[in-house]
């Protein structure tokens, strides 16, 4: 193990899993995880289902939602805030919400959704 991690529900996060970080490992996902992928490497806000909340860099993102972040703030259920030594590894299940930059209304993956939606309502019509 590497001890420059903190490991969170004693998952183990190595940057080297996945070469291409931004290229998904299934094709069939979903757009919030498409979205979080958008993410990688801009500072998001996680929640997790405890209260404590976890802000920092997204460094890589998993089809199952794990996350890891480096250059973490931590703000635990009494409103403690204190700066994490190293990166985090976020288990998908535990988190409740995760909240990401504005930046990424302008995502071209929304572009695609709304192309997707009218073609469909012609379809329909």
């Amino acid at each position: 193990l590497h001890s420059n991690h903190t490991y969170i529900h004693t998952y183990y996060y190595k940057p080297t899993d996945r070469p291409d970080s931004r290229m998904p490992a299934s094709s069939n996902i979903g757009v919030p995880v498409k979205l979080l992928y958008e993410a990688e490497g801009m500072k998001i806000t996680v929640e997790m289902k405890n209260g404590v909340i976890y802000r920092g860099l997204l460094v890589t993102a998993e089809d199952t939602m794990n996350v890891a972040l480096a250059d973490v703030l931590k703000t635990a259920r009494n409103g403690q805030v204190s700066k994490l030594p190293s990166s985090i590894y976020l288990k998908g299940t535990a988190i409740r919400f995760i909240a990401l930059p504005d930046l990424l209304k302008q995502a071209p993956l929304f572009g695609a959704v709304q192309t997707q939606k009218r073609k469909l309502e012609a379809q329909l019509a």
